[in-house]
């Protein structure tokens, strides 16, 4: 496909490049034939968790890559319809002592209003006991199915970071009194922290639509997540404490000072979800509704580099985890695969795709690149 260009930008940010050539296939199918596996979450001894979203049963990998055929545990009461159902799991940072297992899931109460709720196992041996039930949210609104959120992971800090969705209710997002549409953070008791932004709140940031999918990059602290956007303007974002990302009121690329711009804003429908961390200032996410598993790269000052498609799945991706022996795990409906991670191989390179459209200047000040990236296998487009 000839594109002609009017200016090419040409980028040299990063310290090295993440991709390189493999001399076979990196990716490997890890298991099939599994029922809707949502979130993955690796223990200290080698076994691997995951939730099976429409069932609510929680599954263990052994170390041995064998499917334990009883199930860890399985939630109670769940409400699975549309995005609906068991969506998040996380252990412990002391699970070796503790052994404490939380997952994220949806129920229905008597009126008919979605429940997102945490609820903590403790494991003995390949078995779930003693649920503890450790925070609840309810939508504004009966009979809703979308936007749940549902995602859970600890943060370096040894807190539980919880993003939920707006339920379907978009001005909830804005809603201070309100646990949705923000992304939580909580201790592992579900208690409030102290040095949360608002007193007495687990709200940790605020203006989110939908997320199922965030993480921690160890070389920074910072905290990378995906956003789904309605008709277009899906997102990677840069979430920081307090921070405003203006769902409902600003849709794209706001340059609103009461709002934090992404990094990525996808002018068309992808459905980012999971995304990892996979090296300082890299990160891998899948796209639901184009099956890609893309690697973003940014530079130190969390500004945008490349992203780079590196495999697609027709059926949608939903987890990406970084895993053990470097390597990358990631689920489609019915499969869980594994990405050999390469080794970094020098400066980054230039991609000869992007397109300059204009420069604007973000809140802080901050110079942002407005470009078009031209897909050339998919035809599909992105800013930032």
């Amino acid at each position: 496909m000839y594109v002609k260009t009017v200016c090419i930008i040409t980028l040299s940010l990063g310290p090295w490049m993440f991709l390189q050539a493999h001399a076979s296939s990196p990716v490997s199918t890890f298991l099939s034939g599994v029922n809707f596996p949502v979130s993955l979450s690796f223990a200290p001894d080698g076994r691997i968790f995951f939730t099976e979203k429409d069932t609510g049963s929680i599954r263990i990998i052994q170390s041995n890559s064998t499917l334990l055929a009883t199930p860890f545990a399985t939630v109670p009461k769940l409400f699975h319809v549309e995005e609906a159902g068991l969506l998040g799991i996380a252990l412990d940072p002391a699970f070796s002592t503790n052994q404490y297992v939380y997952v994220y899931y949806t129920y229905r109460d008597v009126g008919s209003y979605t429940h997102g709720h945490i609820v903590r196992y403790t494991a003995t041996g390949n078995s779930g006991i003693d649920a503890f039930d450790l925070f609840d949210v309810v939508s504004s609104a009966p009979n809703t199915v979308y936007h749940n959120g549902g995602y859970i992971k600890f943060g370096p800090d040894g807190k539980l970071y919880a993003v939920v969705g707006e339920f379907h209710q978009s001005q909830q997002a804005q809603n201070e009194s309100s646990m949705t549409g923000k992304m939580l953070r909580m201790n592992s008791d579900g208690s409030v922290p102290g040095d949360n932004p608002i007193p007495g709140s687990r709200d940790y940031a605020l203006g989110i639509r939908n997320s199922f999918g965030f993480d921690f990059d160890p070389s920074n602290g910072r905290l990378v997540a995906t956003m789904a956007g309605p008709t277009s303007d899906d997102k990677i974002l840069i979430i920081v404490k307090g921070g405003n990302y203006g769902w409902p009121t600003c849709l794209a690329v706001c340059h609103d000072p009461r709002f934090i711009d992404p990094i990525v804003d996808f002018s068309r429908i992808v459905t980012p979800t999971g995304i990892a961390t996979v090296a300082p200032n890299a990160y891998i996410f899948g796209e639901y509704t184009t099956g890609d598993l893309v690697q973003l790269q940014l530079d130190e000052t969390g500004g945008f580099v490349n992203m780079t498609q590196i495999d697609n799945k027709p059926s949608g991706i939903i987890a990406v985890e970084h895993g053990p022996n470097n390597k990358l795990y990631y689920t489609t409906p019915n499969a869980i695969y594994t990405y050999d991670l390469p080794v970094s191989a020098g400066p980054n390179a230039a991609d000869p795709g992007l397109i300059l459209l204009g420069i604007g200047v973000a809140t802080a000040g901050t110079l942002i690149l407005i470009y078009t990236a031209i897909r050339y296998r998919r035809g599909r487009t992105f800013s930032s």
